[in-house]
């Protein structure tokens, strides 16, 4: 037969929670271990394995990428030939492709109204022509040959002024050399090259001589220069180092430079320097 725990019911339950709660308490030296929770399905991969969703769009992303840069590289390298068929690459020659064509023909077009033509009208004046026109028939003074192989520096007879030598432009006046002789054709008139040469100088300006241009023959063998001046701006028609002809225009009548109306002085000179007078010299060598 068992004997019973000593003391009262009370006691005994006070010493059995103390037992209880030695063993429940841990000791100085215990670890505590604290479990992490499972990880779910549709974290991060960690040592699981499982993918998220950004990680699989991701390679969606990747693989449609390089499905794009394998398409250019076929679209700029496969050459455009090779989509064609024999047939297609066959070369036609010239004459096959001209028969194939055909020849063009021009049809007639009828039943349209004839169109009349508007031109321009124009007219051709000759140099003597316009002489006749400036000098207005006043008297000539001399007769050119148009046909000589040195002329006078206008076409047809024109009227002439002041003379080769001394004058005395006004009373009281310094007396003055004249170098040449004046014509008086009237403005615009056509200016003649009196021979066959060069040219050697031009110039436009509006003092002393004016626009004027210096045209060096070889005559019997002798160096002559013919000088044209107080023409108008803008109407010489010869250049320097130009070889020109008798009868060539060089320019038209002004009264550019020291000039009291429309004239041409003309001068003759000899070696290039000495002046002579132009009208007895033109006698003399002029046809």
């Amino acid at each position: 037969m068992t004997t019973p725990p000593s003391g009262s019911r009370r006691e005994r339950r006070s010493d059995e929670r103390g037992r209880l709660g030695a063993r429940m308490r841990p000791t100085a030296g215990a670890v505590v271990r604290f479990h992490k929770p499972r990880a779910r399905a549709q974290g991060s991969a960690g040592a699981t394995g499982v993918r998220t969703p950004f990680s699989a769009r991701r390679r969606v992303l990747s693989t449609l990428t390089m499905m794009f840069v394998a398409a250019v590289l076929i679209v700029t390298c496969v050459p455009i030939n090779a989509l064609l068929n024999p047939a297609d690459l066959a070369i036609a020659s010239p004459a096959q492709t001209v028969s194939r064509m055909g020849a063009q023909e021009m049809a007639e077009v009828t039943g349209g109204a004839d169109v009349a033509l508007d031109r321009d009208s124009y007219t051709v004046t000759s140099q003597v022509q316009k002489l006749k026109a400036t000098s207005a028939g006043r008297t000539p003074q001399f007769v050119n040959n148009t046909g000589g192989a040195i002329q006078w520096p206008f076409a047809i007879g024109v009227p002439m002024s002041d003379q080769f030598g001394p004058r005395v432009l006004c009373d009281g006046c310094e007396v003055t050399m004249h170098r040449g002789v004046d014509f008086l054709p009237g403005r615009g008139a056509p200016i003649q090259i009196i021979a066959d040469g060069v040219v050697r100088y031009v110039e436009e300006s509006d003092d002393g001589l004016g626009v004027h241009v210096i045209v060096d023959h070889q005559i019997d063998g002798q160096l002559v220069s013919s000088v044209y001046c107080h023409m108008e701006f803008g109407s010489v028609a010869v250049s320097p180092g130009q070889a020109v002809k008798v009868g060539q225009l060089v320019g038209t009548t002004g009264d550019t430079g020291f000039a009291f109306g429309p004239h041409l002085h003309f001068e003759i000179r000899l070696n290039g320097t000495e002046n002579v007078d132009p009208v007895a010299w033109l006698q003399t060598h002029a046809s």
